[in-house]
C-alpha cells in the first residue's frame, strides 16, 4: 500500500509520506546541526508525520474527513524510542500544526498516550497503533537515528525553565521550517524532483565592512556637524570597530544620543561576524519610525554593492516584494532589521508562524537598540532568553542606548531560568569620555508651572521643542502656545495623528530647523508627546520637558543642540500644574517619581552614566516586583507554551485601530472605506491602512464608539479596525480629537 502526504503538484504527482519525511528530515538535521544536535532534528523530521501512514489521513486528502490529528502518533513514537532524550522532539512534533502545548513530562505523556480515540481538542487520532506505523516507516527504508542527545532533560531537571523552553522552540522552529520548505518544494515541482525556493544571500562581512568604511569616509567629508561632534562620532565608530574582535558574549554599547550609534553598531557587528564566522546580523528596534529610518541608512551604505537583497526590513508596515516576503518567513537574509515585538515575542511564541524564523537566529550577532524600552515585568525572562542564545546557540548580543539600564542587577534572578546570568561587558572604553564631551546643554529643573506660563515661555523663543507626557497635555499646551504667539509656526505631534500625518509634520519641522547662514532661523515651536524622543533626528536650541523617567529626559535632551552648533543648548525640566500631572501608565509614573526623589537628594547630572545606573538600580530594586504578571509567571512555572505566548506581551493588546480621513490622503481613505464595506479586507488593505491608522484605547463608555464603523473580514469576523465616520473628528493640526464633535478630550 502507498501512503501519501500531500496531494498532486503542478505535474499531477502526489507526494508519498516516505518522500516527505525524508526531505523534511534532511532539512531539519541541517538546521539543528547549527547547535550540534543534528540527530535530534533528523528524528523529529522523520517522525513528525508518522500519523499520515493511515487510511484516515487518505480520507483527509480526498476531502472525506476533517479534524484528524496525525501529529500525536509521531510524538508518542519519539517518547517510546528515545525516552527523556525525546521529550523536546515530542513536544515539537505534537505541536507542529496546533502549536506547542506543555513541556511538563507528565502532561505530555498523558496528552500523547491516546487512551481515547478523540483528543482533548476534539480531533480524531489518525491511528493509535504506533508500532504498526513504525512498521510502515521501516518498509519504506526510513530509519531514525539509533540515539539522540537533547539539552531539554538537563535544563528541565535543573529547573532552568526559560532555557528549557527556548530549546524546544528552536527545535520546533527547525522542524516547522523544514516541513514548510519541503511541502512548498513539492508543490512547486512538475515532476518527482523537488524545486526549492532560492536561498537568501550569505553574509559576507568583509565585503559589507568595506562598503561601510567607504560610506563613513563620505559622511566625514560632507558632515555639517561641529568639529567636536564629528571627532566624538569618529571615536565611537573606531571603538566599535575594534570591539568587534572581542569574544562572543553579551555587551553593552553606552553612548550619548546623536553620537552615531546606528553605523557604529553595524561596524561592530560586521567585524564581529567576520571574526567568529557568524551567519547574520539582526538589528532589533522598538519603534517603526526608527526601523524605517535606519533601514534606509543601511540601504544607502550598501548601494554600491548592487541590487542584492542584503537588508531585510521585517515589520508590520514593510511592503516586501515576493522574493523578500519569502525570506521574511524564516529570516533567510544576511541583515535583518525588525521590531522588538516581532523578535522578543517570537522567542516566547508557540505557533509555527512566529517561531519558524527562530532557528536562523543561531550563530548571529543581535543588536538591540534603545535597550531602555524593555517592559519591566518582562525583563528577567527576556534577559534569560538572550543569555541562552549566547550560551547555547552561538550568538553575541549588544544592548545599545544612551541610558543603559543596570540589568546586571538581575544576574541572580536570570540564573534561575538560564545557566549563565547577565554580566555584560561595555564596548566603549571609559577613557573616551563620550558623555563629558557631549555636555553641550544646560539643564534647569523647575517645579510645578501653570500651562499659561509654560506657553508664554515657549512663545517667546523662536525655535523650541516641548515634550509632555500625555496626548491631552499636548493638545492643551499646543492651543495655549498658539494663543500666545499666533497659529503660524506652531506644530503638534502625537500618536493621535496617523503615521502619514506625523511624517509630514516632522518633514516640515526639519525644513524649518535647517540652518542657513544667510538668514535668520525660521520660527518653529513643536509641542509633542514622547513619540518624538526615539529615532526622530531633530536639533532644537531649546527643549522643555515635563517631568518623566530619566531615560525620557535624556532622550529629550538629545534633541537639543544635537549637532553641537551652539556653545550650550537649553533644557528645562518642569512639572505640569498639579491638577494636570498625568502619566501614560503606572510604570512611567513610578520612574518619574524616582527622578523627583533623587532630585530632592542631590543635583541630577543627566549626562553622567553613573547617575543613570544609580537611577535604574533604585527603580528596579524598589519597583520591579510590582510589575510582575502573575499569570505569565505561573505559565512559565508550568511549562505552558500556549499560556506564555498569550501573556508575554511588549505592548498591551487592548487598543483598536481607527482609519482616519487625513486630508492629503483622503482619496486613499475613501477607497479603503469602500473596500472594507464590500468584503475587501485583506493583507493589501492592511498595508495601505496602517499609514492612516490611529491606535486608541477606549472603554465601552467612550464617546468615540458612536463615530466608528467596524471593519469585518469576508467571514464577518471582527478585525480590530474601525472607520472614523465624521471628518471633523480628525483635526488637520492635532489628529484624532473628539472635542471638535462636542465630545471630550481623549485621555
Amino acid at each position: 500500500m502507498v501512503f501519501y502526504a500531500h496531494s498532486q503538484n503542478k505535474g499531477g504527482r502526489k507526494e508519498t509520506v516516505a518522500d516527505h519525511l525524508r526531505e523534511t528530515a534532511v532539512l531539519a538535521r541541517r538546521f539543528v546541526s547549527a547547535w550540534g544536535r543534528g540527530e535530534e532534528g533528523e528524528a523529529a523530521g522523520l517522525l513528525h508525520d508518522l500519523g499520515k501512514y493511515t487510511d484516515l489521513f487518505r480520507q483527509v486528502l480526498d476531502r472525506e474527513a476533517i479534524n484528524i490529528d496525525h501529529a500525536t502518533p509521531g510524538a508518542l513514537a519519539l517518547l517510546k524510542k528515545y525516552g527523556n532524550q525525546g521529550l523536546a522532539a515530542a513536544v515539537a512534533v505534537q505541536g507542529h500544526h496546533d502549536g506547542l502545548q506543555s513541556g511538563y513530562p507528565r502532561e505530555l505523556n498523558v496528552a500523547v498516550s491516546m487512551k481515547e480515540p478523540i483528543s482533548s481538542s476534539g480531533k480524531t487520532f489518525s491511528s493509535r497503533d504506533v508500532n504498526a506505523l513504525l512498521a510502515y516507516l521501516k518498509e519504506d527504508r526510513l530509519k531514525p537515528p539509533a540515539e539522540i542527545s537533547s539539552d531539554y532533560p538537563d535544563d528541565y531537571r535543573n529547573n532552568r525553565r526559560i532555557a528549557a523552553m527556548l530549546y524546544v522552540r528552536m527545535l520546533f522552529s527547525a522542524l516547522v521550517d523544514a516541513d514548510f520548505l519541503a511541502t512548498e518544494a513539492h508543490f512547486a515541482s512538475e515532476g518527482a524532483e523537488y524545486i526549492y525556493r532560492p536561498p537568501g544571500e550569505k553574509l559576507e562581512p568583509d565585503m559589507l565592512l568595506s562598503a561601510l568604511l567607504e560610506h563613513m569616509e563620505h559622511v566625514r567629508k560632507t558632515s555639517s556637524a561641529h568639529q567636536e561632534m564629528r571627532s566624538l562620532r569618529d571615536d565611537l565608530f573606531q571603538a566599535c570597530l575594534m570591539g568587534g574582535e572581542k569574544p562572543r558574549g553579551v555587551y553593552t554599547l553606552t553612548a550619548p544620543t546623536g553620537a552615531g550609534k546606528t553605523l557604529s553598531m553595524l561596524a561592530f557587528a560586521l567585524r564581529h561576524a567576520a571574526q567568529h564566522n557568524l551567519r547574520r546580523v539582526i538589528i532589533v528596534m522598538p519603534y517603526l519610525n526608527i526601523i524605517e529610518q535606519n533601514a534606509r541608512v543601511y540601504q544607502r551604505v550598501f548601494n554600491s554593492l548592487g541590487d542584492k537583497p542584503l537588508v531585510l526590513e521585517d515589520h508590520s508596515l514593510s511592503e516586501l516584494p515576493e522574493e523578500q516576503r519569502l525570506l521574511a518567513e524564516n529570516w533567510d537574509a544576511p541583515i535583518i532589521v525588525t521590531t522588538t515585538v516581532r523578535f522578543f515575542e517570537g522567542l516566547f511564541a508557540h505557533r509555527s508562524s512566529p517561531c519558524r524564523r527562530l532557528h536562523n537566529i543561531s550563530n548571529s550577532i543581535i543588536l538591540f537598540d534603545e535597550a531602555q524600552s524593555m517592559p519591566p515585568g518582562l525583563t528577567v525572562y527576556t534577559l534569560a532568553a538572550m543569555a541562552q542564545l549566547v550560551q547555547r546557540f552561538g550568538c553575541s548580543v549588544v544592548f545599545s542606548t544612551a541610558t543603559q539600564p543596570a540589568f546586571e542587577t538581575f544576574d541572580s534572578e536570570v540564573k534561575r531560568y538560564a545557566a549563565n546570568g547577565w554580566q555584560p561587558r561595555e564596548l566603549i572604553p571609559p577613557g573616551l569620555n563620550l558623555f563629558q564631551r557631549t555636555r553641550k546643554v544646560e539643564v534647569r529643573w523647575q517645579g510645578h508651572l501653570p500651562w499659561d506660563q509654560v506657553a508664554g515661555e515657549l512663545a517667546s523663543r523662536r525655535q523650541v521643542l516641548a515634550i509632555v507626557n500625555t496626548r491631552k497635555q499636548a493638545k492643551k499646551l499646543y492651543q495655549q502656545v498658539k494663543d500666545h504667539s499666533g497659529p503660524e509656526d506652531v506644530y503638534h505631534l502625537s500618536t493621535d495623528m496617523c503615521p502619514a500625518h506625523r511624517v509630514a509634520v516632522i518633514a516640515d519641522v526639519k525644513e524649518r530647523l535647517r540652518r542657513d547662514a544667510e538668514r535668520e532661523p525660521r520660527a518653529c515651536r513643536l509641542i509633542s508627546t514622547q513619540c518624538v524622543e526615539a529615532g526622530v533626528d531633530l536639533d532644537f536650541p531649546a527643549v522643555w520637558r515635563a517631568l518623566a523617567p530619566l531615560e525620557a529626559i535624556c532622550q529629550a535632551a538629545g534633541r537639543c543642540n544635537r549637532e553641537g552648533g551652539l556653545p550650550f543648548g537649553e533644557v528645562t525640566v518642569f512639572r505640569p500644574p498639579r491638577e494636570d500631572e498625568q502619566y501614560p501608565d503606572r510604570a512611567y509614573q513610578k520612574a518619574a517619581v524616582e527622578v523627583q526623589m533623587m532630585l530632592m537628594e542631590k543635583y541630577l547630572d543627566i549626562g553622567d552614566p553613573e547617575t543613570i545606573k544609580e537611577y535604574y538600580r533604585r527603580y528596579f530594586h524598589n519597583d520591579l516586583a510590582h510589575f510582575e504578571d502573575k499569570e505569565l509567571a505561573e505559565a512559565i512555572q508550568a511549562f505552558n507554551f500556549d499560556s506564555i505566548a498569550r501573556h508575554y506581551r511588549w505592548i498591551p493588546d487592548n487598543s483598536v485601530n481607527i482609519l482616519v480621513p487625513y486630508e492629503p490622503e483622503l482619496q486613499t481613505y475613501q477607497e479603503l472605506c469602500e473596500l472594507a464595506r464590500n468584503g475587501g479586507f485583506s493583507r493589501d488593505w492592511l498595508k495601505r491602512a496602517r499609514l492612516l491608522g490611529v491606535g486608541h484605547r477606549a472603554n465601552r463608555h467612550s464617546d468615540i464608539w458612536g463615530l466608528l464603523e467596524p471593519v469585518r473580514d469576508r467571514h464577518d469576523k471582527t478585525t480590530g479596525w474601525y472607520l472614523l465616520l465624521k471628518p471633523e473628528a480628525y483635526s488637520p493640526e492635532t489628529g484624532l480629537d473628539l472635542k471638535e464633535t462636542g465630545g471630550t478630550y481623549f485621555a
